[in-house]
């Protein structure tokens, strides 16, 4: 039971390390991300109705439950993403993620506290050594003044910490979720569909208030195809990491999951940038 729970967290660590990479490919262009995730999740949403859903389970599933998680799920993520965004904006980049990244603790603390599962020091000590490496490759891969304005900055940053983590502890809690939930499939569809309605919220405001590119909803062939391939790739990470966090859950390690998650997630991404774009970083890390 463990060996497979930590088997499909890596392997769900390594496919959301795959869907920021595609991302990265344009992240040069002139691309708003709130419409890019807006068009990707909800097309998802509906492939993932069409490949995942039991039809024959789905009049005994309990709905409520369902749109609440995963409707909170979406909300937060995309305001958690809001907080990134303004985070970068108005200070240092390495280190809002950084300390983004670190939320994992909390998922960590969640699991301690009202889980009541039990952590040995081994693991503990492994996890904080993956964040604090993230957290020096972060701080050293730009030497800028933190932030040039800390008074924004500050909340922003908070918020993305806070957000990220709630996002975390949300989505673990659909382990907790009645078992045809899971058996009918429509656990992906839900949250992607959700998500992509939060980012068209986000998009909308965001071409009002601070537009990206004159025409709305408008990508370019380059975009759609790496669209495509996200779209792939993330019905992939949902798959595995919707697996992944009930085999935690069930072997008593949901409290590990998000910090292994998060680790093997940026750690993979880091070399990527390393060896793709040729990012360099201290030898110490």
């Amino acid at each position: 039971m463990a060996a497979t729970a930590l088997f499909l967290t890596f392997s769900s660590g390594c496919a959301m390390a795959s869907v920021f990479m595609l991302v990265s490919s344009v992240a040069r262009d002139r691309v708003s991300f709130f419409q890019f995730y807006t068009v990707s999740n909800i097309t998802a949403g509906i492939a993932a109705l069409l490949l995942f859903a039991r039809w024959n389970l789905v009049p005994s599933i309990a709905w409520g439950p369902v749109l609440l998680t995963t409707g909170a799920i979406g909300l937060v993520n995309v305001m958690s993403q809001g907080a990134l965004v303004c985070s970068l904006k108005w200070g240092h980049n390495g280190l809002s993620v950084a300390i983004r990244n670190s939320s994992a603790m909390l998922t960590m603390l969640w699991g301690v506290v009202f889980l009541h599962e039990k952590i040995s020091i081994i693991n503990f000590t492994g996890v904080l050594t993956v964040i604090a490496a993230l957290a020096v490759i972060a701080i050293s891969g730009k030497k800028k003044n933190v932030a040039s304005n800390l008074k924004k900055w500050i909340p922003a940053v908070i918020c993305s910490l806070l957000l990220s983590g709630i996002y975390q502890i949300l989505f673990s809690c659909t382990a907790l979720l009645p078992e045809n939930v899971h058996k009918g499939g429509v656990l992906i569809p839900c949250l992607m569909t959700f998500c992509g309605l939060g980012n068209f919220l986000a998009a909308l405001a965001e071409h009002k208030f601070a537009p990206r590119q004159e025409k709305f909803f408008h990508f370019d062939k380059k975009i759609w195809q790496v669209m495509l391939c996200w779209i792939a790739m993330a019905l992939i990470q949902y798959f595995m990491l919707v697996r992944a966090l009930a085999s935690m859950q069930k072997a008593g390690m949901a409290a590990l999951a998000w910090p292994m998650l998060v680790g093997i997630n940026v750690t993979s991404f880091t070399l990527f940038c390393r060896l793709k774009w040729k990012e360099k970083y201290p030898l110490q890390t």
